[in-house]
């Protein structure tokens, strides 16, 4: 059961970076100013995340679930 919690671990941080990019793109897509903020500053995220919810929701949702999916994966795994 470890090695199939390492999988799923291995597999859920690999969709919430994908989708961190996907949201990266949506920002760059906006402007570059974005991008850059929310690359390099914290809480800008956020901030893009509230101020344009409906062209960011599929991505912040999706890499939230990647999220999910490690974390599932590291308790299978037992990584403290």
């Amino acid at each position: 059961m470890t090695a199939l919690g390492y999988i799923i671990l291995v597999l859920g941080c690999v969709i919430s970076l994908y989708w961190q990019i996907r949201f990266l793109v949506v920002a760059y897509n906006r402007s570059l100013w974005w991008f850059f903020g929310c690359l390099f500053v914290p809480f800008v995220d956020c901030l893009f995340l509230f101020l344009n919810f409906k062209a960011t929701r599929k991505a912040f949702a999706l890499s939230l679930g990647g999220f999910v999916v490690a974390a599932l994966g590291s308790w299978m795994a037992g990584v403290g």
